[in-house]
Order: C-alpha cells, then structure tokens, then sequence
C-alpha cells in the first residue's frame, strides 16, 4: 500500500505482506505507531484498496466491504439515539429480515455478550464496556465470517478490559469465527491471540510471527496465573523489546 503525497515523497504504508490465515484463527497485530496495523485491517475490511497486489477471502477476491466480514472500531460506532436492540438488530433489518427472525437472535445475542434485560435501554444510558458489548453483538448479528477488530478495548479502564478479554475468548471459542485484531497492548495480543504478526515500520512489513497456547489455555484457565507463566513472560518482554527498538530507530530517524 503506498500512499502518494502531492509534492512530497510517497509514503509506503505496506510492503511484501503476504500470509495465509486459517479459518476460525485468532490473530493478533502488534508494532509501533505507523507499521500499517490498521491500514492492513482496512484493506481486509474493503475499506481500502491496495495499490498492488490482491486479497482473497476463501477464493474470492475482497474489492469492498461485505456482510462476510464484520468490524469492531476501538469507540463502539453504535447509533446513539436507537435502543440496543435497534442496534444489534439494524444489519438484519437493511437485509429485509422479519422481526419475527431478529427478534429471537437478538435476545440470544444479548444473552450471549451478558447484556440479557438491556435490550430497550438507550445506548447513551450504557458504559464504555456494554457499549462494546453491543457493538460485538451487532457484528455478530450479521454472522460474519470474519471478525475485524481496531483497538476494540483500548479506550476501556483496566478492569473492563481484562472482562472483555475474557468475552472475546468466550466468543472465538463458541462461534469459531476467524477473528484478526489490531492492539497496542503487548499483553492483550499474548493472551487472546492463538497467532501474533509483529509488524516493523517503513515499510511496514511483517516482522516476527509467533505459534501461541496461550488463548485456547485461557479459556479454562485463570488468565491471571497465565500472565505470571515464565514463557508468557518471556514473550512479552521480548516483544516488548523488538517494539521499543523499533521506536527508538523511528525517533533516531526523525531526529
């Protein structure tokens, strides 16, 4: 993906990404500020097109956004003067679903993200966390084959993320969604991604992938104890270091 600045040098966003991703994986995208995490998201999510090369979802190629794919924004996007239900059920709805079939589904989904009872209430009414809560089920509402995810947690308080941690889980493990997320946490993309790409700046590029026991652990194992295990450890910081050299190089440059 290369971006061209009028009467300045293109800017080279992606470079050489080339992966195969297997259905119902969960991975996770870690880097500096500007190595193309989100652009890459948004190139899977249509919303981008890259400037060589191409991407296929199965054997079709993705040209533009599609119900096969669902995104999940870091702020949850919903629409504020609609109830949750209207929400989670507006995707059904723009396809001429009955209400008759929504109606059951969204219930269910509300049950599902631990939301049952709130289905009248006003968004605004709501915290971050449901809020988040609601824009997973509204995603899930158009059963996507694939999850996309920008910093869906970031603007959440320590204790509401480490509980959404877990719902993203609970979610992967029971729907066996192929989910791609996009995190600025080292920790976060450990423990809930069964696959990392540490991605490098200028071009961005993928770096470094690790193979990871840790998500499908967490789902019947305190997540605590997990991120107190020598090897979770010992990941973590080893990641934590590429990151902080790669930043280092980026300010070294910009000095």
């Amino acid at each position: 993906m290369v971006y061209a600045v009028p009467k300045g040098e293109d800017v080279h966003a992606l470079s050489n990404i080339n992966f195969d991703l297997a259905s119902g994986r969960l991975l996770t995208l870690l880097g500096p500020s500007g190595c193309g995490k989100t652009t890459l998201l948004n190139i899977i999510a249509g919303f981008l097109a890259p400037t060589g090369g191409q991407i296929l979802l199965g054997d079709d190629p993705i040209t533009g956004p599609g119900a096969d794919r669902g995104m999940v924004f870091q702020q949850g996007a919903l629409f504020e003067w609609q109830s949750v239900a209207k929400n989670i059920s507006f995707g059904p709805r723009m396809a001429g679903v009955k209400s008759d079939v929504y109606g059951p589904e969204v219930d269910r989904l509300l049950d599902v993200v631990g939301l049952s009872g709130f289905g009248n209430q006003q968004v605004y009414e709501l915290s971050g966390g449901m809020q988040q809560r609601v824009a997973l089920a509204r995603c899930l509402a158009n059963d996507p084959n694939m999850m996309l995810m920008d910093e869906p947690l970031g603007a959440l308080d320590a204790l509401t993320r480490e509980k959404m941690q877990g719902l993203i889980l609970e979610l992967w493990d029971r729907t066996k969604k192929t989910i791609i997320m996009v995190t600025h946490s080292v920790e976060e993309a450990i423990l809930l991604g069964d696959i990392i790409f540490v991605m490098a700046p200028r071009p961005g590029r993928i770096e470094k992938v690790y193979e990871l026991p840790f998500a499908k652990r967490a789902l019947t194992e305190d997540t605590r104890a997990i991120k107190q295990d020598p090897e979770f450890v010992r990941i973590r910081e080893e990641i934590l270091s590429s990151i902080w050299e790669m930043e280092e190089e980026i300010m070294g440059r910009e000095g």
